[in-house]
């Protein structure tokens, strides 16, 4: 049986979407109903893609290069357009699933942007399982803004991803 809550805990570049990936495609969540978003990196890190895990949409949302109507973030720029396009689908989703991942919960969502709505409106449906990459720095702070008490957690090195 899955975990209510299982973060997928790693440095920055320490394999944490590869890790998630592993271990979405093992029982028991390779059989479950799923929803969410994957983030693809593209060249060397400097944009990426939200995948819509259900459809394979994707919508380019992170860059170094600033487009208009896009807001900083450190190095840097995201659009909230393709995050709202993202909530969206995980929101829509969310009655049919059993499993919904979140790659991954950091900075943004901390701030209550990002993929913080769909995020806590699935920690909110019962009897879902919910998976998420987070970064070890991040993991308290997740915690304490979701009001999270249990989790499972899973180690990039565990499955060789450092």
């Amino acid at each position: 049986m899955a975990p209510r809550l299982l973060f997928v805990v790693g440095e920055r570049n320490e394999g944490k979407s590869t890790t998630l990936r592993r271990l979405i495609a093992l029982p028991p969540y390779c059989q479950m109903r799923r929803c969410g978003i994957l983030t693809l990196a593209q060249g060397e890190k400097n944009q990426y893609t939200l995948q819509d895990l259900t459809t394979r949409e994707t919508r380019l949302a992170v860059s170094t290069i600033a487009s208009p109507g896009w807001l900083a973030l450190g190095r840097f720029f995201y659009d909230p357009t393709a995050f709202a396009w993202a909530n969206g689908r995980i929101l829509g989703a969310l009655a049919q699933a059993e499993l919904a991942i979140f790659d991954e919960i950091g900075r943004l969502e901390l701030d209550g942007k990002g993929l913080g709505p769909s995020f806590s409106a699935a920690l909110q449906t019962d009897g879902l399982s919910v998976v998420a990459a987070v970064r070890a720095p991040f993991v308290d702070a997740v915690k304490d803004r979701y009001g999270i008490a249990e989790i499972a957690v899973v180690h990039t090195r565990e499955f060789g991803c450092e």
